[in-house]
C-alpha cells in the first residue's frame, strides 16, 4: 500500500520509526471522517489528521479521501511522478507526515504545535518529491521545482484567520529552509550530510526549527 510506502521511507529518512501503522489508522469514508471530527474544527480537506486528546491518550484517526488513493493506486508516483498524480501524491503525503511526526513526538513525551506539524509537513512533500524526481530522471536541480512547490500555490483558508495564517507561515519557513538545503547541498541529496541535517532538522521545537531556518540565512 501506498501508505505504507510512505511512512517506511519516513521512519528511514529521519531515522525515526514508530510501531504504530498508518493503514491501521485510516479512514476514507468522508461520512465517518465528519463523525469523528469535533465540531469547532471541521473542515471539509480530502486530507485531515483527526486527534481527540484525553488525560494521558491521543485518539488518531487519519483521513484521506477515497478517490485521492483510488488515482494513486491507477498511477503509481513510485513508478512516474508526474503532473497526474503529483497533487494526489503530496496530499497522501502530508497525511502521513502529519500522522507519523505527531506519534514520534508522543512517543517521546514532546509537544507539538499546529504550526510545526505544517512547516515539518511541507519540507517532507519537497524533499520527498525532489528524491522521486530524481531518481526517475525527471529533474536534474530542484531550484525550478522549489519555485513551483512553493510559490504556485493558492491557499483555501483566508489570511485573516488562524489556519490561514498558519498555513502562509509554514509554506514561508519551509521555502527558505529548503532554499537553504538546496544551496548547501546541491545535487547531491543522497551525501550523508543531507541526511544528517534533515535528520537533526525533524528533531527540533517549533521555535528551534525557525531560529536554525533564520540562522542559516543570516
Amino acid at each position: 500500500m501506498l501508505l505504507a510506502t510512505l511512512q517506511e521511507h519516513l521512519s528511514c529518512l529521519y531515522e525515526a520509526p514508530i510501531e504504530q501503522r498508518v493503514a491501521d489508522y485510516l479512514v476514507t469514508d468522508v461520512r465517518l471522517a465528519e463523525a469523528l471530527e469535533e465540531r469547532q474544527h471541521a473542515h471539509d480537506n480530502s486530507e485531515r489528521l483527526l486527534v481527540r486528546e484525553g488525560e494521558d491518550a491521543l485518539d488518531i484517526s487519519l483521513y484521506i479521501d477515497a478517490q485521492i488513493l483510488d488515482s494513486l493506486s491507477a498511477s503509481d508516483p513510485y513508478t512516474r511522478l508526474d503532473d497526474g498524480n503529483l497533487n494526489d501524491f503530496l496530499i497522501a503525503l502530508e497525511g502521513v507526515s502529519h500522522f507519523h511526526y505527531l506519534i514520534w513526538n508522543a512517543v517521546h513525551a514532546r509537544q507539538v504545535t499546529q504550526l510545526e506539524m505544517e512547516l515539518q509537513a511541507e519540507v517532507d512533500k519537497f524533499v520527498t518529491a525532489t528524491l522521486l524526481l530524481r531518481q526517475q530522471g525527471v529533474i536534474d536541480g530542484s531550484e525550478e521545482f522549489h519555485e513551483r512547490f512553493f510559490s504556485a500555490v493558492s491557499f483555501a483558508a483566508d489570511a485573516h484567520c488562524a489556519s490561514g495564517q498558519r498555513y502562509r507561515a509554514a509554506n514561508h519557513y519551509a521555502a527558505k529552509y529548503c532554499r537553504g538545503l538546496n544551496r548547501r547541498y546541491p545535487a547531491q541529496h543522497q551525501q550523508p550530510m543531507f541526511i544528517n541535517e534533515l535528520r537533526r532538522f525533524y528533531r527540533l521545537s517549533q521555535n528551534d526549527k525557525i531560529r536554525c531556518i533564520d540562522k542559516a540565512l543570516n
